[in-house]
């Protein structure tokens, strides 16, 4: 027999808070009524639901296979309650951003700046992640948009792209290539080179510039950010290939920006659901997003 939505409810509730207790607060119902909702679950459902351990319910092992199905219905659930809130009012609501610590450290909060002028009553949540999980957070719908950067090796989202730049070598000002104006990957197979795992777009992107220079990369240093590249350059340690995104504030005391060549792109991209529409304060944001990469390619020659 199948569970009713209500009854879904119900192990949804229990399962997060481990009680009777807990989850009729949570409903707002009785705790008889939800121990009495809690055996018709089990009974429809034809197997035991939970177990006591320790003062607590916990999920059988049947329910524990059921929860992420769980939590991505009432994720859905809660994402359309928004939607419906946004079509009521455009000056309140949320808008939730995944996106990249370059792009959440750069992009982003220059987007926002823009976007309270007019909208200051919406709230934005904003999670700082990997790239990969940045992708997945959109195609799950954990996310109105995601800010990430190409390539991708796949992705199951719209791409919306905002600005492109080219990767760029930065060195301590003190490095003997520091008075160089462009380098090689030449130039840099006998210095420690600071870069990206291949898994990572920058790092496909500067091992592909290698093989186009017929030259064997050997990373000395391996990141996964721009920032921390940057500050092991700082220091001495090697030259680092990065985005220049990090470099749009000012980051470069001490050090020296070289262009790379042959040229690689790379590209900032806003995701969005293939399968649900964005709401408004999210259309209104992706919009800020729209004239502040325009800014940047204008004042920073992105």
């Amino acid at each position: 027999m199948s569970l009713t939505f209500r009854q879904l409810q119900i192990v949804h509730a229990v399962s997060r808070s481990g009680s009777v207790t807990g989850a009729a607060q949570a409903l707002g119902v009785s705790q008889p009524a939800v121990s009495k909702m809690l055996k018709d679950c089990a009974h429809s459902a034809g197997f035991a639901l939970f177990v006591r351990r320790q003062g607590r319910l916990q999920p059988t092992t049947e329910t524990a296979g059921l929860l992420g199905e769980l939590e991505r219905v009432f994720n859905g659930v809660e994402r359309i309650n928004r939607v419906i809130d946004d079509m009521r009012v455009t000056t309140v609501g949320t808008v939730q951003i995944a996106a990249t610590p370059t792009l959440a450290d750069n992009l982003l909060p220059r987007a926002i700046a823009l976007f309270q002028q007019t909208r200051p009553n919406i709230r934005i949540t904003i999670s700082a992640m990997d790239n990969f999980s940045v992708v997945n957070a959109v195609a799950r719908e954990h996310a109105d948009i995601g800010l990430a950067l190409s390539p991708f090796t796949h992705v199951d989202a719209r791409q919306i792209e905002l600005c492109a730049a080219e990767l760029v070598c930065v060195v301590h000002r003190d490095s003997p290539l520091a008075t160089r104006g462009t380098v090689t990957p030449q130039d840099l197979a006998d210095h420690p080179l600071i870069s990206f795992r291949k898994t990572l777009p920058l790092g496909l992107l500067v091992e592909e510039a290698f093989k186009k220079a017929g030259v064997s990369q050997r990373i000395a240093l391996e990141v996964n950010q721009s920032s921390v590249a940057c500050a092991l350059a700082r220091a001495g340690c090697g030259v680092a290939i990065i985005d220049p995104f990090w470099l749009i504030e000012n980051r470069e005391r001490n050090l020296v920006r070289l262009r790379l060549r042959p040229r690689a792109e790379v590209t900032a991209q806003a995701l969005v659901s293939k399968h649900t529409a964005l709401s408004r304060p999210a259309r209104l944001f992706l919009t800020a997003l729209r004239r502040t990469a325009d800014t940047l390619k204008r004042d920073h020659g992105l």
